[in-house]
């Protein structure tokens, strides 16, 4: 792999005697190396009383002081004693935006959390005592090809757009560590952190939306300070939302639309959006990635995923070196995947794959298996949220974390905070848009005059029937998932 495609990604070693690879930049802790490539960003994390414990990697943001944090940070607690590790986490890591990843090595004690979403992803290998951004980093070209698992691959559909859930990657004998859970270095397993019982439901769903607000402003305020923000702008809910907490920055802001094939609801509402408020606008044409540059983009990934984002990567090649705002994840915040389902609904595996379009494939249906164990506990809404979240946007949208060298993308939405808080609100306002609607309200209200994901007039009909009959399997998939769902 050249250096290039390299930029961006890193190891952990538990073996720090072990050569430097070229190109690299090794990060000494207590007992971990850490060698990142290119321009990744790191930052070493000191207690209270000025010890290292851990480095961030990636790009953090501090929503209470507005800023992205680049010399360090000093945290208020200490580790010091008998006390709950998660719970120290919690309190001082996860109250940051961004996208990052913590390597904690103190005391004893030796773990990786990733951020809220898991936006920085990670694989590891036991065998090798190592881990890393991908597969790409952690083995040497021949062991990448005998290890890379084409029959799991054309299963799952990874070439038609399908994803590796649940742990799986590409790569026989390499896990993927999903989101809410540490990797534990001396054992190399993953275990469950967050949440560890229900989310409390708010009292005041109003307060609760202006905090989502608030913190999605300060997490843009911040970016701004950094240089060239651009702000993906689409027909949908969640970039509708982050327009609006974009309301005092506009004219420090450029919003930008991918123009694509066949599909042109985007730049249809986009445009009508900047011209009504004034918004400083790029539409991004469509180029088709060269089959040169989706080889290594996908081993760039991996190899754990393809489908479009591969494909329109040269069509965002001219945000490279620009700062990228995405509306990924409000999806949290919508029930997006409860059809019907109340807190009591029973759901095993086969019912959780069906609502994810998954195929029911052993090894999908085992690792689903796994997941649910942990959780059986809590209530049936709070697991097909976590299912959203780790399953499937994790496991699909964020192993492209390391596609496009040179790029930073953070989507606002995605903190532990936001995230409780989207939790919190009751079933009913979150159903049917109403958390990203009355956040709307709460930010800038007018933005909601220009209709979202669709039209407005005959034309919207007219696409649903293009879509069935363009796509006929389309239907068919939803009719067998809520069949599926429904028999139970």
């Amino acid at each position: 792999m050249e250096l290039a495609d390299q930029d961006g990604q890193f190891v952990i070693r538990t073996n720090r005697n072990m050569a430097v690879p070229a190109g690299a930049t090794r990060h000494l802790l207590a007992s971990v190396a850490v060698d990142t490539f290119g321009t990744l960003e790191t930052l070493p994390v000191f207690d209270r009383s000025d010890q290292q414990i851990g480095l961030l990697i990636g790009t953090v943001v501090d929503t209470d002081r507005k800023v992205v944090l680049h010399d360090g940070l000093r945290l208020d607690g200490s580790l010091d004693g008998d006390g709950d590790v998660d719970a120290f986490v919690e309190t001082q890591i996860y109250r940051l935006a961004g996208t990052f990843l913590f390597v904690l090595d103190h005391g004893g004690t030796r773990r990786v959390y990733l951020d809220a979403n898991g936006t920085k992803s990670l694989v590891y290998d036991p065998s090798s005592k190592m881990a890393g951004a991908t597969a790409t980093v952690l083995l040497d070209a021949r062991e990448y090809d005998r290890r890379l698992r084409h029959d799991l691959l054309d299963a799952l559909g990874v070439h038609r757009g399908g994803s590796l859930p649940g742990g799986l990657t590409a790569h026989r004998g390499i896990y993927r560590l999903l989101c809410n859970h540490y990797l534990d270095l001396d054992s190399w397993t993953a275990t469950r952190h967050w949440p560890k019982a229900e989310i409390a439901q708010t009292t005041d769903v109003a307060a609760t939306c202006r905090t989502i607000v608030t913190e999605v402003k300060n997490t843009i305020e911040a970016l701004i300070k950094e240089g060239d923000v651009h702000v993906a702008l689409t027909a949908g809910h969640d970039t509708r939302l982050v327009l609006a907490c974009c309301r005092d920055f506009v004219d420090q802001i450029t919003f930008v639309t991918l123009q694509v094939p066949g599909d042109g609801i985007d730049i249809q509402l986009a445009g009508a959006l900047s011209e009504k408020f004034n918004l400083r606008h790029r539409v991004l044409p469509f180029v088709k990635t060269d089959s040169d540059e989706a080889e290594r983009w996908q081993k760039r990934a991996g190899h754990a995923v393809r489908g479009p984002n591969m494909d329109l990567y040269a069509a965002v090649a001219p945000l490279k070196d620009r700062i990228f705002v995405g509306g990924a994840c409000g999806e949290i915040g919508r029930g997006c995947i409860w059809f019907g389902a109340t807190d009591t609904t029973p759901i095993d595996a086969r019912q959780m794959a069906s609502r994810l379009k998954l195929p029911m494939h052993r090894e999908v249906i085992n690792a689903i298996d796994n997941w649910l164990a942990p959780i059986d506990h809590l209530g049936s809404l709070l697991k097909l949220d976590l299912a959203y979240m780790e399953l499937s946007i994790h496991c699909w949208v964020f192993v492209q974390s390391y596609t496009k060298p040179g790029h930073v993308e953070i989507n606002p939405l995605i903190s532990r905070r936001l995230f409780t808080a989207m939790l919190s609100l009751p079933p009913e306002v979150r159903l049917k848009n109403g958390m990203i609607l009355r956040c709307i309200e709460s930010a800038w209200p007018e933005v909601a005059s220009v209709p979202i994901n669709q039209y407005g007039n005959w034309r919207d009909k007219t696409v649903k029937l293009r879509h069935a009959i363009s796509d006929p399997r389309r239907a068919i998939r939803k009719a067998r998932q809520l069949v599926s769902i429904l028999i139970g």
